[in-house]
This record gives structure tokens, sequence and C-alpha cells, in this order.
């Protein structure tokens, strides 16, 4: 839906500069995931790569260091002028199984696995696909590596869609114990469609909240904004499997 949105208000309203020169790096999937490695602890091997984490509370680098081990509850909820976009897409998302949210608000569990991809087929460092579904739906396939530039390391995150794909380049910081990852910020931060060798800033903006509610628990909020206007916002509960230790 994202890149869709994105698609129509880059052709609605075109940005001054048509594309420019960038410096960080870009998958080069496209189109379904078609080959996955296997299974991988987390979305990030450090958070401290990233941030850090002297003040977060230990869940929240545990979470993204070992992702697997958490399942996700959520509950999209689409600003009212949205909802006949959201509406009508959903037979898209539906045969893209990306992107593919729910229309309700309803609470629901968003099963979550994370494998490794093949470095040579994406072309970024070390990534790893976060594959989400809702009752046997794939909701999210997100593939995650990171880059570094000015000193700055960031989440270099990417969506394939068809023909193209929608990547998400986020800044990462801590402030009073939360976690906040997000895409509206100076240097390579922002959301990008990428087709072939052309790369697009979107006129979107998403921005994560990561609270620790507890030693195994955290609630994260997820927003997005198109044009400076609120379009989504997902809640997250994110609870710690419980593993059962079988005697010897």
């Amino acid at each position: 839906m994202f890149g869709f949105v994105g698609v129509l208000a880059w052709g609605i309203e075109v940005p001054p500069s048509r594309h420019q020169p960038f410096t960080f790096p870009v998958s080069q999937i496209r189109g379904k995931l078609r080959t996955i490695g296997e299974p991988h602890t987390g979305l990030v091997d450090a958070l401290q790569d990233f941030v850090d984490t002297q003040n977060l509370p230990l869940a929240i680098p545990h979470f993204y260091e070992h992702t697997n081990d958490y399942r996700l509850y959520a509950s999209v909820q689409w600003q009212t002028w949205f909802k006949p976009f959201a509406f009508v897409y959903q037979s898209i998302s539906r045969k893209m199984q990306q992107l593919n949210l729910p229309f309700s608000s309803k609470r629901v569990n968003m099963d979550g696995i994370i494998v490794k991809v093949d470095e040579s087929l994406d072309g970024r460092y070390a990534p790893r696909a976060w594959i989400r579904k809702i009752e046997e739906q794939t909701t999210f396939v997100a593939i995650y590596s990171q880059h570094t530039s000015a000193q700055t390391t960031y989440m270099n995150i990417a969506l394939p869609l068809p023909f193209t794909t929608m990547i998400g380049i986020l800044y990462v910081y801590e402030k009073d114990g939360t976690l906040h990852i997000t895409s509206s910020q100076l240097g390579d931060a922002g959301i990008y469609l990428a087709l072939k060798n052309y790369v697009w800033r979107l006129p979107l903006n998403e921005h994560f909240t990561i609270t620790a509610t507890s030693e195994t628990t955290l609630s994260a909020i997820h927003t997005m904004r198109i044009f400076g206007l609120p379009f989504l916002r997902i809640d997250y509960e994110i609870e710690q499997k419980q593993f059962e230790i079988k005697d010897m």
C-alpha cells in the first residue's frame, strides 16, 4: 500500500528534481522474493551498531537481535479520509502478498519469521527477510540490511514490489529510554522507490516508537504520513515466546 500510495503521490506532484544521485546501497531484488536461505535470529546483529543502547531497557535490543523469539499482535488504524483508498487497494495487495494490511482495526496475531537472503542477489550487506503473515496471508516481506554514511549507521530496508522496490532508509535514536526509528531526518534518511537503476524519494514518512513494558514485553507504534498528512497507524504488542525446557 505504501509504495502504491507513494507512486500515486509522486505522479500527482513530481518532485523538483526527478531523480538525484544516491550513494547508499539499494537492494537489487524486484518483484517477489523467490529464494530464501536458512532462518536467522534477528533483524539486526547488534542494535549497538545504530544507537547507544546504554539507556535502553534490555528488552529492546533483545527483540531486535532475537526477533524470532517474539510474537506480535497488531491493530491497524486507517485515517478516515484514507479508508476508500485502503479498501480499493486490498484486492491488489492480496494478489501481491506485500504491504497487505487488513482494513479492520481488530487486534490480530502477526506471525513472522526471519530468513537469510543471498547477498549476491540482493547486493547489500548481510540481508535478511522478515516475512510476516496474518492468517496465512503474507502481510509484509521486508529485507533488512544496514549502511553507514557520514558516521551514521542507518537501517536500510527493502520491500520488493512488481518491477520496483520501495526502500526505507531509517535513522535510529534513543530518547528517555524509548527507541525511535524514523525516515524524517537529514542525511540519507527517507523513503524511496527504485526502478531499474533510478531512485526517487517519495513524499512519505514513517516513524516507529518502541517502548519496553516489562522485561519480556514491548509496545510499538508505527505511524505513516503522506505530504505531511497522517494516513496510517499500527499499534503492536510484542511479547517474548515462552519456551518449554524438556528433561533430558
